[in-house]
């Protein structure tokens, strides 16, 4: 049954939030997103009305506009509802209170939502951050010092700036967006200092494999800017399946 509410629940969660959630900046040169330019009418697509500056992604406007759904239910609903139940399936099996697989399933169904939105319009809209900080409130009693949610918020905001740091002076461009450092940041609320520690290593590891394969296949190349927070959304899968309880088995354990 929670399979079935989560998987079929993201689909039509995410085609009807409103567009508003993903205005966005326009590019650092001051114009519209790419595909954004002017329609039959003259108007730009890529301008929201009474957005002052910010934009709305050009796939969502046409998306919209043509009464397509955003995401497509199938396959999508079938593939999320699978992947809610093996994930629901193995929390239950593993045992544990059902208290922590809800609020397992509802931090994964909130990541998915992040996940999705950056990989189709590279924009994460701060509603889904917010949610993910609030349900940190979930996972308080899981920590053994009551400081170690906002510890590890603060590693997890720490590591993601000194990324984009890095970034910026090694290739003159940010290495992290944004949405990326309200996500991290957020996880370390949740998992605390550890936590955080390993899930920013999955992160990196699976968004690393990913973008050698999209190069090796000639889909992609190292110029490319890809979303990271789909690969972040398999590392917090993984974290919470296998990994939640080994930070006492971790060799660098905070």
């Amino acid at each position: 049954m929670l399979a079935v509410l989560f998987g079929n629940g993201s689909v039509v969660a995410f085609n009807r939030i409103k567009a508003s959630w993903f205005e966005d900046w326009p590019d650092e040169d001051g114009g519209a997103p790419e595909g954004a330019g002017p329609d039959a009418s003259g108007q730009h697509r890529g301008l929201s009305a009474g957005a002052g500056n910010k934009v709305l992604p050009p796939a969502l406007l046409e998306a919209d506009a043509m009464g397509r759904q955003r995401l497509p239910s199938t396959p999508w609903k079938y593939a999320f509802t699978g992947y809610f139940a093996i994930t629901g399936l193995y929390l239950a099996i593993r045992g544990g209170s059902l208290f922590y697989e809800l609020a397992v399933l509802c931090v994964l169904f909130i990541v998915l939502e992040m996940a999705i939105a950056d990989q189709l319009y590279q924009v994460v809209p701060d509603q889904f951050s917010i949610m993910l900080a609030i349900s940190a409130a979930a996972f308080v009693d899981y920590h053994e010092q009551w400081w170690e949610p906002a510890a590890g918020a603060a590693l997890g905001f720490g590591i993601s700036m000194a990324i984009l740091l890095l970034g910026m002076l090694l290739f003159r461009s940010g290495s992290l967006g944004g949405a990326d450092i309200k996500f991290f940041t957020c996880m370390g609320l949740i998992t605390g200092r550890t936590g955080i520690v390993i899930i920013f290593i999955l992160t990196t590891l699976m968004f690393a494999v990913y973008s050698a394969v999209r190069i090796a296949i000639g889909r992609g190349s190292i110029k490319d800017r890809n979303p990271m927070l789909p690969s972040a959304c398999a590392a917090v899968t993984v974290y919470f399946l296998f990994l939640f309880s080994a930070g006492d088995l971790l060799i660098f354990e905070l």
